[in-house]
C-alpha cells in the first residue's frame, strides 16, 4: 500500500514540479543561465520536499527530526506558492493578475526559502547523533584536563615539594654526566705532529762524492760509532 501512496505522491510532484519550473522560467532571463537556476530551484521546492520527507523518516535525533520535517513544510509552501502564480500567469479563460501579497511573498518568500533550505542542511548534518556524541566527550575530556591542570595549580607548591628529590638527581645526573663526558673527551689522545723520530726520512740525490744527504729536519738513522 505504502509504494502506492508514494507513487501516487511522485505523480503530483511531477505536475507541480512542472508548474514551478515553468513560473520561474518565465521570472529569470531567457538564457541557459535562466534554465539552469530554474531546475536548481527545484531542490527548494518539489525535489526539496521529497528529499526532507524521506530524510526525516531516518533521522537519528529529535532535532534532525524537527528541521526535517520544518523543511519539508516549508519546501511545500513554496511549491504551492510559485503553482498557484504559474496557474493564474497561464490561465487561458479570463484575464486575471497575480494579486500584489502573493507577488510579493514570491518576491521575497522564495530566495528565502532557498537560504533556509541551505541553513537546514547545515543544522542536520550538525545535529547528527555520531557527532553530537563526538562534540560531548570532546567536552567531556575538554573539562575534566581544564579540572586537572587547575587542581594541580592551586597544589603546585606541595606538589614541587614532593619533586623536589627526583629533580635534584636528575640536574645531578645532567651535570655530572657533562662533566665525565668531558674529561673523557680530554683524556683521548690527540693527534700530534710526528716525533724526529717519526718523521719519514726523504733521502736526496747522491753528491759527486757519493755521499747520501739528509734534510736539516730528519736525524741520519745511520748508527753512530
Amino acid at each position: 500500500m505504502k509504494w502506492i501512496i508514494r507513487l501516487y505522491a511522485l505523480v503530483l510532484l511531477g505536475y507541480t514540479g512542472w508548474r514551478t519550473y515553468d513560473f520561474m522560467s518565465q521570472s529569470l532571463p531567457a538564457n541557459a543561465t535562466g534554465q539552469i537556476l530554474s531546475i536548481l530551484f527545484l531542490f527548494a521546492t518539489e525535489a526539496g520536499l521529497l528529499i526532507w520527507h524521506e530524510t526525516s523518516l531516518r533521522s537519528t535525533t529529535s532535532e534532525q527530526e524537527t528541521i526535517a520535517v520544518s523543511l519539508t513544510w516549508l519546501d511545500f509552501t513554496g511549491s504551492l506558492g510559485a503553482g498557484i502564480a504559474d496557474m493564474i500567469l497561464r490561465q487561458s479563460l479570463t484575464t486575471m493578475v497575480i494579486p500584489p501579497w502573493l507577488t510579493m511573498s514570491l518576491i521575497y518568500g522564495l530566495p528565502i526559502t532557498v537560504a533556509l533550505n541551505v541553513a537546514g542542511a547545515l543544522l542536520f548534518i550538525s545535529n547528527d547523533a555520531e557527532t553530537q556524541i563526538s562534540k560531548a566527550k570532546a567536552h567531556l575530556r575538554f573539562d575534566i584536563t581544564k579540572q586537572a591542570l587547575k587542581e594541580l595549580s592551586d597544589n603546585s607548591a606541595q606538589i614541587a615539594e614532593k619533586m623536589k628529590p627526583a629533580i635534584y638527581a636528575n640536574l645531578r645526573d645532567d651535570v655530572t654526566g657533562k662533566i665525565e663526558s668531558q674529561y673523557q673527551q680530554a683524556r683521548k689522545p690527540s693527534a700530534q705532529a710526528p716525533t724526529p723520530d717519526q718523521t719519514p726520512i726523504i733521502v736526496s740525490k747522491p753528491n759527486g762524492n757519493g755521499k747520501v744527504i739528509y734534510n736539516a729536519e730528519t736525524a741520519d738513522p745511520r748508527p753512530k760509532a
